[in-house]
């Protein structure tokens, strides 16, 4: 009995509903599209605008916020912009909108931290997790670490340049 009262209450109340629900939803879905439409052009805006730009990227794990504010940070080249992730919250001098959606859409990501580098309009990105912390914790040279940040935001310079090819 206890199905039949189910498939009644289903019938009556769940059907009628779902029809109820398709104008409103056929109301949201091209709002929603273009709203993402919208972003994107603003996101392209703010990869064109930034081109060029550089940003080492690292988060609050415990044991290597602090060697990076202390060790790493102040060695980076001026040309590269820092973004912390404090838990959810980007601290960044940069719209923290863009700078989400450029690191939800790491396509090479292995944990923090993180290089970034916008070039010719594109978000290329590398982890460098594993050599961080086999500076961190076997005490491996941290100049090999910051050659290996530097050559990152370097290396697609000297590709394009066409007075060195």
């Amino acid at each position: 009995m206890r199905k039949i009262g189910d498939i009644l209450f289903i019938i009556v109340i769940g059907i009628p509903l779902a029809i109820l629900s398709i104008p409103v939803m056929l109301f949201f879905l091209p709002i929603d599209y273009f709203n993402k439409k919208r972003f994107e052009k603003k996101y392209s805006e703010f990869l064109t605008k930034n081109n060029g730009k550089n940003f080492f990227c690292f988060n609050n794990r415990k044991n290597s916020k602090e060697y990076i504010e202390e060790i790493i940070a102040p060695n980076l080249l001026e040309s590269i912009e820092i973004v912390y992730l404090n838990g959810k919250k980007i601290e960044s001098e940069y719209d923290s909108e863009f700078i989400s959606a450029a690191l939800y859409g790491l396509k090479k990501y292995n944990k923090f931290p993180h290089l970034m580098k916008i070039r010719n309009g594109k978000l290329i990105d590398k982890s460098i997790n594993n050599a961080f912390y086999s500076v961190l914790n076997m005490n491996k040279s941290k100049t090999e670490l910051l050659n290996k940040i530097n050559m990152f935001f370097e290396l697609n310079k000297i590709k394009n340049d066409p007075k060195t090819i």
